[in-house]
């Protein structure tokens, strides 16, 4: 699916419908997710409770709409080299993981 960035204070949102969020077995209201990035793609997974995540970027979704965001910082979008202004991303879930990256027209 593609999608525009939407600004939200210094950074920018990524709106998601529930649907894709349960097919990744996440819980909105309660799932902690890691985010990395990986060749130009920013990938998010469910955090492990388990670990010592301290240095670790771990977020949490935020209720918008009927659907859900996750707060994405400006150096994050530099790194993958998006526009925001310009640029829609794409997500893709493979493996369990939900795959955001620049969207190619």
């Amino acid at each position: 699916m593609q999608r525009k960035l939407v600004s939200s204070g210094t950074g920018w949102k990524l709106y998601m419908p529930k649907d894709v969020l349960k097919l990744l077995g996440f819980n909105p209201n309660e799932t902690e997710v890691l985010l990395k990035i990986d060749k130009n793609k920013l990938k998010i997974t469910k955090a492990d409770p388990d670990k010592n995540n301290q240095d670790l970027l771990i977020k949490k979704f935020n209720r918008c709409g009927n659907g859900y965001g996750i707060y994405i910082s400006n150096s994050i979008i530099q790194f993958l080299e998006i526009d925001p202004e310009l640029d829609e991303v794409k997500y893709t879930i493979e493996n369990d993981v939900l795959n955001i990256s620049k969207a190619v027209l």
